[in-house]
């Protein structure tokens, strides 16, 4: 078949329309269109369930930039972000070291499998379970502190002053799993002769992991900050039912991200609030930040891609 004929190029520009017309018209029905909504809604006040709707312009986003509760919200996502990207990114790449130096295979699948569960875990149960072990007064925690004689390092993790790091170890349990697996992959497509040519020049094995797989994995890195990135401003589930978002009250302000305060600002408030245009200006911030944050992210690992 001639390549370079203009019968092969009409056909090769057909398929290519043909099977991207159908890709693109989901991504504006299922993306685009509900963005260009929620745009259009945030210019309104509106309750979301009458037919009546007020036209407010950039009202609702200067409401924002005063509402203390909300930038509690914006505040804590970020905290969310920055913390959990400090802990998150220690313990995976402690794993992977660790497991990467593993001479059993069924050993390294099966830590990977024990680490991985909490992600096929209902979020509900999970939020639940950890807001169980963490109770003040009969929680898991406090009970094996007192059992082994340390009591005074028991707390009230429920507490006000305590909340926010008890939501993020639920959130770090969880995800960490999830990225050691992607490290492990990563890890493992970095060819052998690299590093027994490092040992023959005497390098400890952690001397390899840091000369060689972390630089050889900086791409992964980059993406895992990405997906954490995201996870922590869009992340409802977990935060919601966690304390006692999952009683029937709603969740506390302390560990409230940007998305768990839309939803209750939209529609989902014990005693309802039913603002949906003033929901869809927070949305509208949150797609903002997090374009921006990506961006960020992605201008500090710009970097010359290592070939091997």
């Amino acid at each position: 078949m001639d390549y370079n004929s203009q019968i092969f190029k009409r056909r090769y520009k057909s398929l290519i329309l043909i099977t991207t017309i159908p890709i693109l018209s989901f991504y504006f029905i299922f993306m685009i269109f509900p963005i260009l909504e929620s745009l259009y809604y945030s210019l309104f006040d509106w309750s979301g369930f009458t037919a009546e709707m007020e036209f407010k312009g950039l009202g609702n986003y200067l409401e924002l930039s005063s509402d203390n509760l909300f930038l509690q919200t914006v505040w804590n996502s970020f905290k969310y972000v920055g913390l959990g990207s400090v802990v998150i990114l220690g313990i995976t790449l402690l794993f992977t070291y660790a497991i990467t130096n593993y001479k059993s295979r069924k050993l390294k699948d099966f830590v990977q499998m024990i680490l991985f569960v909490p992600n096929t875990i209902s979020p509900v149960a999970l939020a639940l379970l950890w807001s169980f072990v963490l109770n003040t007064r009969w929680g898991l925690l406090n009970s094996i502190l007192k059992g082994l004689g340390l009591g005074f390092l028991a707390r009230g993790w429920m507490g006000e002053d305590y909340i926010f790091g008890a939501a993020l170890s639920l959130l770090v349990w969880i995800h960490v799993g999830f990225f050691i697996v992607i490290y492990l992959a990563a890890a493992a497509r970095i060819p052998d002769s690299l590093y027994e040519s490092a040992k023959i020049d005497g390098a400890t094995s952690w001397k390899q992991f840091v000369k060689i797989t972390i630089p050889l994995i900086t791409d992964i890195i980059e993406t895992s900050l990405v997906l954490w990135t995201i996870f922590s401003f869009k992340i409802f589930g977990y935060l919601y039912v966690f304390s006692t978002g999952g009683a029937g009250s709603d969740a506390p302000p302390a560990i409230r991200n940007i998305s768990v305060q839309l939803f209750l600002t939209s529609f989902g408030k014990r005693t309802p609030i039913n603002r949906l245009a003033y929901g869809s200006a927070m949305a509208i911030v949150l797609l903002i930040m997090l374009a921006l944050l990506v961006y960020i992210i992605r201008k500090l690992f710009k970097a010359e891609v290592i070939e091997y």
